[in-house]
Order: C-alpha cells, then sequence, then structure tokens
C-alpha cells in the first residue's frame, strides 16, 4: 500500500519590491525610469490580466545581462467604467471603479519589483532617484511578506 504525501509548497519571494505614489501615466513613468535609472523598461503587448477581478494592469520589464537583474513595472490601479441598472432616482448608467493589484496598498500608484542581488547602497540610490522624478510623490521599499496579495507580484 502506498502512502500519499502532500507537497506544501510556497512561491519564494526572493526580490525587492519599491512602492511609487505618483500621478505620472504609466508610459510617463516607464520614460522617466529607464532616463533616469539608465534601465530600458519596455510595455508587454498584453496587460496583466486577471479574469476574475474583471481587471488588467499595464506592465513593462527590462532584463540587465550585465547585473543579472530583472525588473518590472506595473500600476497598482485599474479604472474602469462599469455598466449598471437604471434603479430608483440614478442619473447615471454608469459608474467608474478602480481595481487594485495589491488591495493592501491602495496609495500606491505603481510597484517596481527587482530580481537579482541589490546591496544597500545601490537601493538606496535608486530610491533617490526615484524620488527626485518630477511628479513622483514618494517611493520606498515593502516588504513583500507583509502583502496578504503578495502572489499576485509572481510574474
Amino acid at each position: 500500500m502506498s502512502k500519499v504525501h502532500p507537497f506544501n509548497f510556497e512561491f519564494d519571494h526572493d526580490y525587492t519590491l519599491i512602492g511609487i505614489h505618483s500621478i505620472l501615466e504609466d508610459y510617463r513613468m516607464a520614460y522617466f525610469l529607464n532616463k533616469n535609472l539608465k534601465v530600458h523598461l519596455k510595455r508587454f503587448k498584453e496587460d496583466l490580466d486577471f479574469p476574475s477581478k474583471n481587471c488588467s494592469f499595464p506592465f513593462y520589464a527590462y532584463e540587465d545581462k550585465i547585473t543579472f537583474t530583472s525588473w518590472s513595472l506595473i500600476a497598482n490601479k485599474h479604472t474602469f467604467i462599469d455598466h449598471v441598472k437604471v434603479i430608483n432616482n440614478n442619473l447615471f448608467e454608469e459608474e467608474t471603479k478602480t481595481s487594485f493589484l495589491i488591495s493592501e496598498k491602495k496609495k500606491v500608484d505603481y510597484f517596481i519589483k527587482i530580481n537579482g542581488n541589490i546591496n544597500e547602497n545601490d537601493l538606496q540610490n535608486i530610491l533617490h532617484i526615484i524620488n527626485n522624478t518630477p511628479k513622483v510623490i514618494t517611493s520606498y521599499t515593502i516588504n513583500p511578506y507583509d502583502l496578504k496579495s503578495r502572489d499576485y507580484l509572481i510574474f
């Protein structure tokens, strides 16, 4: 008789995560990051889709073959128009709604995920450059293990 051994599998969240507060559109954020950080983020043809949440998020990526790091920029917010039934005295048949990739960080507009080794001095330099980018309010590191929905950042 054989025994069934269940595997407890958990994703490894070994990356640096930066949250950015900004009023910039995603393509402008990617442009300024490319210009100021000397990276080459390019938008994927397909967005990161979540059919269960009825939303998609713009996704940019770059692989640095010299430092063996990969960078990802992803928006945290998706705004869409939802058609609603006309009930009672509602004047509008549409309403604007917002979905979040990481719902516990609703004030974060963008995430930068860096896979690979980044030392503390380089990380502080990256944060300094991002914080000095026009129309960026602030940026800071986030511990992925503090996020309940961290598995949405596996891509």
